[in-house]
């Protein structure tokens, strides 16, 4: 009878914990979870100066539909920020820039290549629900240091991320774990 009551009250316990953490979050129009994950780096680009500035990690910011992806950063729970980001929608399209930059360095390519592309918002500037469209880049370039580097920056922020050919590998390897659903990060919030 006693072990059936304790079994009962940690049952209890454990449910009370999960409804205040649910309704926490949802009381604060948080409707996405963010994950720590495995070298996703990239650089603070400067285009004026055609090299890197300090190296940035990342984060990865999931919607609760499991639709939208995003680069984030984790400061704590009132305090996280997205970069860019990728919907389930068009993904192939959203990540052919990413891939065709791959093969272009496979290709020993120095030609400088610059790709636009008109995409739901969705999850830029600390935004995920956001539904209007913005422009992403994708530079294929080449730093003063002539290392290949894919830049990409997005909507009218001033940030421009520059991600050397391992780290878009990894960048894609994380993305399409997530689009087969076979994504694991260590959960964060």
């Amino acid at each position: 009878m006693q072990r059936s009551f304790v079994k009962a009250l940690s049952i209890s316990s454990l449910l009370i914990l999960t409804a205040c953490a649910t309704v926490s979050k949802y009381a604060t129009s948080r409707y996405f979870e963010i994950y720590s994950v495995n070298n996703l780096s990239a650089c603070n680009f400067r285009p004026r100066f055609n090299d890197c500035a300090e190296s940035m990690s990342f984060d990865v910011k999931i919607s609760d539909s499991n639709e939208k992806l995003a680069i984030s950063k984790y400061i704590n729970e009132t305090n996280e920020t997205s970069y860019f980001g990728f919907t389930r929608k068009n993904y192939q399209q959203q990540t052919k820039p990413i891939r065709d930059f791959l093969l272009w360095v496979q290709n020993r390519n120095n030609n400088f290549q610059h790709i636009s592309m008109l995409r739901e918002a969705g999850n830029t500037g600390g935004y995920l629900y956001e539904n209007k469209h913005i422009e992403y880049t994708f530079d294929f370039i080449h730093t003063r240091a002539d290392i290949p580097m894919l830049v990409i920056h997005a909507g009218k922020n001033d940030h421009y991320y520059g991600f050397t050919y391992e780290e878009a590998k990894t960048l894609i390897k994380i993305l399409d774990s997530w689009q087969d659903n076979s994504f694991l990060g260590e959960k964060l919030t």
